[in-house]
């Protein structure tokens, strides 16, 4: 008996120091990958004890997707060691339930039998530029203006530009810079202004000065901009358009979002501005068709599929059209 439970002592010891060792050299390699750096032994012992927190919710949930209990799988990324209370704060829209005095457009939805295709994704097209990373600033609103108007006029001119969301930061004063907007308000300054190139006006995680130069901006020749009511507007201008502006609730599992078809919780209300670049379908388990849109969003390509996603469409998952926008150009 006394043998048993030496034997005992001495296993649960040596599955203690195993794990102690596989999370030191987790630790070690997750921090290289992501250049994460921390200013005191106090800090980086706060930061690593919710990474292994996060590292174990991540195992679990995957636990849950490889059963079929849901849709998308997480993966450990850049925002592990941010505790998902930090991350519930975060909100790059202007504040919530807040509104647009820009009129909706109705689009009638003319229906996957009335003309549109069953699949559409504007990355084919070699017309969406690779996934950016906003940073510590609350600038989404500005990514995602920017990148609808990269993709739109690419369709149009056939040339992909990478276009400056610096300048919307700096110089959009009725948006608020690093403490949220909404892209049909930025659509609105860069109809009037134009936008520079990302090279001429680089981006830098923070307000500055206002250095637009209008000898370097891109005249855009937009006629109109607007919000869209509904994900049927969206679906329509999306295939017969463009990329779409659109909105999102994150909350704090969306962070860890690795592949599939999320179908985790939502924030109260939108806190977030992304793309919707495509929509399709695939089976489910049961055999079903699930509808879902294809996102790119401004968190970098280590997040998601290379910094792009995939969400239920026909649901509004997480307010999806609150503060769509999108505009029309000079024909």
């Amino acid at each position: 008996m006394h043998l048993n439970r030496s034997l005992c002592i001495f296993a649960t010891l040596l599955i203690c120091t195993w794990a102690s060792t596989f999370f030191d050299q987790e630790w070690s390699m997750w921090k290289t990958k992501y250049n994460k750096k921390y200013t005191s032994t106090r800090e980086e012992a706060v930061r690593r004890k919710i990474w292994e927190d996060t590292w174990h919710r991540v195992q679990e949930h995957n636990k849950l997707a490889d059963s079929g209990l849901s849709k998308y799988w997480m993966a450990v990324n850049h925002f592990a060691d941010i505790a998902p209370e930090e991350l519930r704060k975060r909100s790059c829209l202007l504040s919530n339930g807040a509104t647009t005095d820009e009129p909706a457009t109705p689009r009638h939805f003319y229906g996957l039998r009335g003309g549109l295709p069953e699949h559409v994704d504007w990355r084919e097209s070699k017309c969406v530029t690779e996934a950016k990373n906003q940073g510590l600033c609350g600038s989404c609103w500005a990514f995602a203006t920017v990148g609808v108007v990269e993709s739109r006029l690419c369709l149009q001119n056939n040339k992909l530009m990478t276009l400056s969301e610096q300048q919307l930061v700096d110089c959009d004063n009725v948006d608020e810079a690093c403490c949220g907007g909404l892209p049909v308000y930025a659509l609105k300054y860069a109809t009037n202004h134009g936008l520079m190139k990302s090279e001429d006006y680089e981006y830098e995680q923070k307000q500055k000065a206002c250095s637009f130069n209008e000898d370097k901006a891109v005249t855009l020749n937009l006629t109109k901009y607007y919000s869209l009511p509904d994900e049927e507007s969206i679906v329509s201008a999306l295939a017969l358009e463009g990329p779409v502006a659109v909105s999102f609730g994150v909350d704090a599992d969306f962070y860890s979002y690795s592949h599939g078809i999320f179908d985790g919780d939502c924030a109260e209300s939108a806190n977030h501005a992304i793309i919707a670049v495509g929509y399709g379908s695939e089976k489910d388990e049961n055999d079903e068709e699930q509808p879902y849109w294809i996102i790119k969003n401004s968190w970098g390509e280590e997040w998601g599929e290379k910094g792009f996603a995939k969400v239920p469409l026909g649901v509004d998952k997480c307010e999806f059209s609150k503060y769509a926008a999108s505009f029309d150009f000079l024909q």
